[in-house]
C-alpha cells in the first residue's frame, strides 16, 4: 500500500472490501474515543490521547489489523485479541460483522484507561 498522508487517504486507497470495514472500524473508534487525535503514524492510521498512542487500523492483504499500544493488559473476555509481545495485542477484521461496537467499546475504554494510570 503506498503511503498515505491522512487517514481519510489511507482508507480511501483500500480494496472495497477492507474499506467497508476499516471505516466501520473507524467510526466506531471516533464515537468512543472521542477526545483521541487521528493520524498517519508509522505509516498508519493512530488514535493518540495526548502523546500517547492508544490504537491503530493497518491493512493486510485479506483484513485490517485493529491494535492497542497497551493491549496485552486489556481484559479481553471475547478472546478475540491476540498478543504481540509483552505489551501490544490486535485483532483482524475480515468482514463488517467482525466489527462488534460493543466489544471494541470496552476495549477503548481499558485502553484510555491503560494510559492515564501512573505505571
Amino acid at each position: 500500500m503506498a503511503k498515505s498522508s491522512t487517514v481519510d487517504a489511507y482508507i480511501a486507497a483500500l480494496p472495497p472490501e477492507l474499506l467497508t470495514v476499516a471505516d466501520a472500524a473507524r467510526r466506531v473508534i471516533d464515537r468512543h474515543l472521542p477526545e483521541a487525535t487521528s493520524a498517519i503514524k508509522w505509516a498508519i492510521p493512530t488514535w493518540s490521547v495526548g502523546k500517547q498512542p492508544v490504537c491503530y487500523l493497518r491493512a493486510a492483504t485479506k483484513h485490517i489489523t485493529f491494535g492497542f499500544w497497551q493491549g496485552a493488559a486489556i481484559e479481553d473476555t471475547s478472546g478475540r485479541l491476540e498478543t504481540s509481545g509483552e505489551v501490544m495485542a490486535h485483532t483482524k477484521l475480515r468482514a463488517l460483522g467482525d466489527v462488534d461496537e460493543r466489544l471494541f467499546k470496552d476495549w477503548l475504554a481499558q485502553a484510555r484507561e491503560l494510559i492515564e494510570t501512573p505505571r
